[in-house]
């Protein structure tokens, strides 16, 4: 009895093998139309570089089935991964709370200091910020005199220079993880070309201790190559409460009339500080003082706290905009074990043990840096990728990970791309961008009203001398024309 008990283990374990093998096997081998063999000859794309994969939904057969199982860096398609593990292991409806103390008693209106206790919120706006200080305005608080306490300790994953990735410290997807921080730091602005042939700079909303230093030199030249020809420095007036000031430099082609912009300061409680200063005086406040770090004590009673949007909204904008700091908060808040450490190792660990618990196929050489897919190292199968698409058609929550999808022409980041007749609403697709990396990963609908799986991952040097993006174009083309 134990004999044939033993026999038949080992036959179920041999068929397992066997099944896994075959299915291994059979997504190994190259499957590409010559059409598709031609297109990239047509425009020097080499294969090589190249992992595609278009399935039609509710079929096995993939009509192209390219280097599936090669490691590619998928750069922000890795997002996917992130908001579908968030959703799965935190909720629809986790949320993450700020909470505000007072340095002490409020005595006729006056406060020695506010404490700001950072819990993780990604999306706090400024109209957010303006709420919070309508809320402590409504206690009775008239007076701060001796500015702003913050504590910074949610997060535990070191936080590296903005300057680390590419050398452009102040472009808004260079911001780091920070337990506290408001609206991403982010100056948004508009160029403008006066009738004095002079330029101004007009900010959307200016946070008090920040101004601007305009030395732009107006030249001839296309207006498309502005952002190439401006360089903008943060530079720190040592002073108290010191003053931050973006100084502009370079060429303004005197044809273009506007241009809007965006940077970030790299110090997130100067930016809190002059945001916050702001508001608070134009509520009719009084205040005096900087911003500090600081630590709340154990057991003190919060004077207010603030919930963030759901993570539902929040992995959406995290999707549609490739936000990389909402990606990488959520990320890291992954552990919310009481003891448990917020950083990128925890993350890690948790994600795998979430996706293989969810079929998904992601091996021990895959590597998620950090959530966002701002990163040189991370690197994942397409066929991952592929899982990951299917598990998502398949969860509970498929409505709010499916709708978070950019879609052509529409929204997110293909509101302006994939306009033609053809392709427009018909390709919900995440994009992913980084020097000599491109992806999409999503869905697609034919005009037969089919619908299919996509991914599409070409990684090369950074200064690849041909042109993908007429190759993919064409490409998509193929797919949605599947009546002819």
């Amino acid at each position: 009895m134990l004999k044939r008990c033993v026999n038949k283990k080992i036959f179920s374990l041999i068929s397992l093998i066997f099944v896994v093998l075959t299915s291994v096997s059979a997504y190994a081998k190259n499957t590409i139309p010559e059409e598709i063999k031609s297109l990239a000859s047509i425009y020097n794309v080499p294969l090589d570089n190249l992992s595609i994969i278009v399935q039609p939904i509710g079929s096995e057969i993939r009509l192209i089935n390219l280097n599936s199982n090669v490691y590619r860096n998928p750069a922000s398609v890795t997002k996917l991964f992130t908001a579908y593990v968030g959703i799965d292991y935190l909720g629809p409806d986790f949320t993450w709370t700020t909470k505000v103390f007072s340095s002490d008693a409020i005595n006729d209106g006056v406060i020695d200091s506010l404490i700001f206790q950072g819990g993780g919120d990604p999306y706090i706006t400024i109209e957010h910020l303006r709420q919070m200080v309508t809320e402590l305005r409504s206690l009775g608080i008239h007076t701060i005199n001796n500015g702003l306490i913050v504590e910074q300790e949610f997060f535990q994953q070191p936080r590296m220079s903005t300057s680390v990735f590419d050398d452009d410290p102040l472009r808004p997807y260079n911001v780091m993880h920070t337990s506290f921080l408001v609206n991403s730091n982010k100056i948004d602005f508009t160029v403008t070309k006066k009738s004095t042939n002079t330029v101004q700079i007009e900010p959307v909303f200016l946070p008090a201790g920040v101004s601007f230093l305009n030395q732009l030199e107006m030249v001839t030249g296309s207006c498309g190559n502005f952002r190439d020809d401006v360089n903008f420095t943060e530079i720190i007036q040592e002073k108290y409460p010191p003053h931050t000031v973006i100084v502009l430099t370079g060429m303004y082609p005197e044809n273009c009339d506007s241009f809007i912009h965006d940077i970030s300061l790299t110090d997130p409680n100067h930016y809190f500080f002059g945001a916050f200063k702001r508001l608070w005086l134009e509520s009719g406040g009084s205040f005096k003082g900087y911003i500090r770090g600081g630590k709340t004590r154990l057991f003190d009673k919060p004077l207010v706290s603030f919930d963030s949007a759901t993570l539902a909204e929040i992995a959406t904008e995290s999707v549609k905009e490739s936000d990389n700091l909402i990606s990488r908060h959520i990320f890291l808040s992954l552990n919310q074990s009481l003891l448990g450490k917020k950083n990128y190792k925890a993350s890690r660990k948790i994600m795998k043990e979430v996706l293989s618990k969810n079929g998904i196929n992601i091996t021990d050489s895959a590597f998620i840096e950090n959530g966002s897919g701002l990163s040189r190292n991370t690197k994942i199968r397409p066929e991952t990728i592929l899982d990951l698409l299917q598990a998502m058609e398949q969860h509970p929550s498929s409505d709010i990970l499916l709708n978070a999808f950019p879609v052509s022409g529409i929204d997110g980041t293909l509101e302006d791309k994939y306009q033609s007749d053809l392709l427009k609403k018909r390709l919900k697709l995440k994009t992913g961008t980084l020097d000599g990396v491109t992806g999409l990963a999503g869905f697609i609908t034919g005009l037969s009203g089919k619908e299919y799986r996509f991914v599409f991952i070409h990684n090369d040097i950074p200064d690849y001398s041909y042109r993908v993006s007429p190759f993919r174009e064409a490409l998509l083309n193929w797919v949605v024309d599947d009546i002819n």
